[in-house]
């Protein structure tokens, strides 16, 4: 029952980030998107692995389970948004100096 609640709400997160940075129009890069289901990936097995260890009575390999797959989900997660917010946020170029008018003497 928990994998088809967690299935749901990636499934409905999926569509509704998808739908929002088109609203939004955001322009995501294929890699910040393989970058996100990367993430995704990450994460559920730190949950799959979590869950199943604690099933088994090993307290301590599921903290270490979670926190080995958990922190490369959160990682790749900050780094796919970082790299969507920088083009977003738009680095401005200095426009270029206009060369002196010249003189006549």
């Amino acid at each position: 029952m928990l994998w088809l609640i967690i299935g749901l709400i990636v499934g409905v997160g999926g569509w509704w980030l998808v739908s929002w940075a088109g609203k939004k129009k955001l322009g995501v890069k294929w890699y910040e998107w393989l970058l996100t289901a990367l993430a995704v990936g990450f994460a559920l097995l730190a949950i799959q692995n979590f869950q199943a260890s604690l099933a088994e009575l090993e307290p301590g390999a599921a903290g270490i389970l979670l926190a080995l797959f958990g922190i490369p989900a959160v990682i790749l997660e900050a780094i796919a948004a970082f790299l969507v917010w920088r083009r977003q946020k738009g680095v401005k170029t200095p426009a270029p100096a206009k060369a002196p008018a010249p003189t006549q003497a």
